[in-house]
């Protein structure tokens, strides 16, 4: 859940390897559009709006995921 809205993501072990390039490559964004998916990230930025969002909702799935500081 996020700001109201739960997200379904699948588990980090089947993230597309695309995903994990395009975030190797610094482009943050499409990364997170490639795992969440049209609709979902369509959702998602309708509710985010600063660089400080992305920043908590990375953190956010990172949370849910197990990884990263709670």
């Amino acid at each position: 859940m996020w700001r109201g809205k739960r997200f379904t993501l699948p588990s980090a072990s089947e993230f597309p390897l695309a995903a994990i390039e395009a975030e190797e490559e610094g482009k943050v964004l499409l990364s997170l559009r490639m795992i969440l998916g049209d609709e979902q990230y369509k959702t998602w930025r309708g509710l985010a709006t600063t660089a400080a969002d992305a920043e908590h909702f990375s953190q956010t799935i990172m949370r849910e995921l197990g990884r990263g500081n709670p």
